[in-house]
């Protein structure tokens, strides 16, 4: 019973990292746009296109990590 729970707990835990980071972006965008709208799509172009490099950075990453 112990192993299940602990691979939930880290697939869990992949998932909750993934979740605060799209807060984190939404919460910057939206005070982007609170200061200024011309500001808040420069910020949104900038998320989206540091988004876009870190999907295929971990897309071409394949295994990586462990120690072998």
């Amino acid at each position: 019973m112990r192993p299940l729970i602990t691979k939930l707990k880290e697939q869990l835990w992949k998932y909750i990292d993934v979740i605060f980071y799209f807060a984190g972006l939404i919460t910057i965008i939206f005070g982007a746009f609170k200061i200024n709208e011309p500001l808040g799509y420069i910020v949104g172009g900038v998320a989206l296109l540091i988004s876009g490099y870190l999907v295929e950075l971990i897309a071409s990453g394949g295994e990586k990590g462990g120690g072998n």
